[in-house]
């Protein structure tokens, strides 16, 4: 009877047992479905982050949620009627977001979210540049969420990473949610870790590396996805311009001088250029010819021709005609070292002919690049997954990273960020 009892006692215990770890089991299957946020077909908006300081205390998941408390304690306080009155007007459901649910920090790792970069036979990661930080803001109708990215970098050598280990430095910042949120959170990080938030200003260099290492990586869009660039100009008034506005004694409180200023302001802004997947195969093989012939030419050119434009030769000219972002002007083309752009040798030279537009004018800049797989702005990023994550695409995600990576940790391109 004893045995009998032992045994019953057991076998209660066993399936107590048994159901904490069903119980666990499940909870540890909904934790893995909610822990890797949600990185393709979503459009963020970019921003820059100093180190962020962490202090001596270890940054686990206990003090995450402790944080993830005070932020929620923020936006349901005074700070949130401001906010709510912004969420009023996007795109949600019935302009209404509903109730804040929850607030949630987590650590979560980059390979699971784009893909195993030792796919594309680079080196393993570290740890600290594995990790990212996960902000998601849940409301009844709506979630939110700003990632924390490391600065990664195609060279082994990080500079301008701090030695302390109280700081962390998760330089970039992508956020998905409306602008008046966006200013909150970017208060709130600058308050707790005592870091600064900006927003962070892509540049032509950066766009056209992007799409020139995504074709070269994961090959030509979809058939049925054009490309399409967007340009636009740095077309100041000229000094021609100006004298013509400037009135004279006997012509002020004339009514004519509104229509000659409007008939003086520069009237092209921006242009889109679109490009269909049939053709892009042609383009590309065209300027790899072009790129070869301008190489041949530069070899057995001796002497400068005197007819070029002033900015070709003059730094500090070109960058006037650029503008304040260092990205900008396209002086990175001279010299022999120069990265190959075939895609933009042969539209440059397509628009040469057919327009007689310079597509290497300093004042020309790329301001966005749509095609299958991805869209690319001065602020904004998305990339695009049609199926699983495949080895080219996850090849061309750490690309994307990398490059913005390579951006924020690059003091030169402090201008116009």
């Amino acid at each position: 009877m004893a045995r009998q009892t032992a045994q019953t006692s057991a076998q209660r215990q066993q399936k107590a047992s048994g159901r904490e770890s069903a119980h666990q089991r499940h909870q540890d299957g909904e934790t893995e479905e909610i822990a890797i946020p949600q990185f393709f077909n979503t459009t963020f908006s970019t921003h820059r982050v100093s180190p962020l300081y962490a202090g001596t205390q270890k940054l686990d998941q206990a003090r995450l949620d402790r944080l993830a408390h005070r932020l929620r304690d923020t936006l349901v306080g005074d700070v949130v009627r401001g906010v709510q009155i912004g969420l009023e007007a996007t795109d949600t459901p019935m302009g209404q977001v509903g109730p804040l649910k929850a607030v949630t920090f987590r650590w979560f790792r980059a390979t699971d979210v784009l893909g195993d970069k030792t796919s594309e036979g680079g080196d393993e990661l570290a740890d600290e540049q594995n990790k990212g930080l996960w902000i998601e803001l849940r409301h009844e109708n709506a979630a939110y969420v700003a990632l924390l990215l490391p600065g990664l970098s195609q060279s082994k050598k990080v500079s301008n990473r701090p030695t302390a280990s109280q700081f962390l430095h998760l330089p970039l910042l992508l956020l998905r949610m409306p602008q008046p949120l966006k200013a909150v959170i970017g208060e709130w990080l600058s308050a707790t870790f005592d870091c600064r938030v900006t927003k962070l200003n892509l540049g032509t260099r950066t766009l056209v590396n992007v799409l020139e290492g995504w074709l070269q990586g994961t090959g030509l869009p979809r058939a049925d996805s054009d490309l399409v660039l967007t340009l636009a100009f740095n077309a100041p008034v000229t000094d021609k311009g100006r004298e013509a506005v400037l009135p004279s004694s006997g012509d002020v409180g004339d009514n004519d001088d509104d229509e000659e200023n409007e008939a003086t302001e520069p009237g092209l802004r921006s242009m889109e250029i679109s490009v269909s997947a049939s053709d892009l195969r042609r383009f590309l093989r065209a300027g790899k010819a072009l790129q070869k012939s301008k190489r041949a030419a530069s070899n057995t050119a001796s002497t400068v021709s005197s007819n070029k434009a002033s900015w070709e030769h003059d730094d500090i000219e070109r960058r006037r005609l650029a503008g304040p972002h260092i990205d900008d002007g396209w002086g990175w083309l001279k010299g022999k070292d120069a990265p190959p752009y075939p895609l933009m040798e042969a539209l440059a030279h397509h628009l040469d002919h057919h327009m007689a537009l310079n597509l290497f004018h300093p004042g020309v800049r790329v301001t966005q690049i749509s095609c299958g797989g991805f869209v690319l702005s001065q602020s904004r990023i998305k990339i695009v997954k049609t199926g699983d994550v495949t080895e080219d695409l996850s090849k061309a995600a750490w690309m994307f990273v990398t490059l913005l990576g390579e951006r924020l940790q690059n003091n030169r391109m402090s201008l116009g960020t």
